[in-house]
């Protein structure tokens, strides 16, 4: 071994030491300096979490999150691979070896109520998306029947290929209505009363309706809010198969009570990132 390349050598460990050693005191230095050096920089990527391969990494409020690229599915090991009802959701759920799964080419996890997408969820120790991740995700899918699942059969997972947000995650629009981690009381959501079902004429950051027309809007791509004012209901996103134009990333079904399941509403999960 030449000397030229054992000082090479040398002189990467120990830079690779410096910066391992910098990265766990780097963050105390920092707050003295309320600035980031180079070094503290470098040593942040070089230790920055990534996302597991089925999931996709978004940014929703200055923050990194993961969150699954195709629309959740049972794993080999369930009992059940294609759910018929909440029963036989719940008997996946109490399987150890049943796995929810995100990947392509299977047909979406249905007939769950959304605790019960928690629960499965919580199985991989993730959750269910806000309304505003949900709604980082789906930025960028085109709004379209030709592109999306909205005017067919539920279809296997990633299928319709054109289908995919500007982040990289398939199906937001269409194929299955999906749970988001949201409630609405008597008419409130965020603190504010959410306006009559109809077409949506202005949105929130998250893409939830502001208010509502019966003449439907072509900024909003056509898409539709439907809401009841009394009672406690959860809230979907995106559409599902059957939805026409009506489904879309602003598309929001918040009238489906709490323990609401069908053929066409799934979800998806989400990992934050530090």
């Amino acid at each position: 071994m030449s000397s030229r390349f054992k000082n090479s050598l040398r002189f990467f460990l120990v830079t690779i030491g410096i910066i391992t050693f910098t990265s766990f005191t780097i963050d105390a230095t920092d707050t003295f300096k309320s600035s980031q050096t180079a070094l503290s920089i470098f040593a942040n990527h070089l230790t920055k979490q990534s996302c597991p391969d089925e999931m996709v990494e978004v940014f929703h409020n200055e923050a990194r999150f993961c969150i699954d690229k195709y629309e959740v599915s049972p794993g080999d090991g369930c009992v059940y691979n294609e759910p018929k009802g909440v029963s036989e959701t719940a008997i996946n759920i109490g399987d150890a070896d049943c796995e929810p799964v995100s990947v392509d080419g299977e047909l979406p996890w249905t007939f769950l109520a959304q605790s019960q997408a928690k629960q499965l969820c919580a199985k991989r120790n993730m959750r269910l998306p806000s309304a505003g991740e949900w709604f980082a995700t789906s930025l960028g899918t085109p709004d379209s029947s030709q592109n999306c699942n909205l005017n067919s059969d539920l279809s296997d997972t990633g299928s319709m290929t054109a289908c995919v947000s500007g982040a990289g995650a398939y199906d937001t629009v269409g194929n299955v209505w999906e749970f988001v981690d949201e409630k609405i009381s008597n008419g409130v959501y965020d603190e504010r009363l959410v306006p009559s079902e109809g077409f949506v004429s202005l949105a929130d950051s998250n893409g939830v309706a502001l208010e509502t027309d019966m003449v439907a809007s072509a900024i909003y791509n056509d898409d539709y809010f439907w809401s009841k004012q009394e009672g406690d209901y959860i809230m979907m996103r995106g559409g599902f198969y059957g939805s026409k134009e009506r489904g879309g990333i602003y598309s929001t079904y918040a009238e489906a009570e709490p323990l609401f399941a069908s053929a066409a509403v799934g979800f998806r999960c989400v990992l934050p990132l530090k």
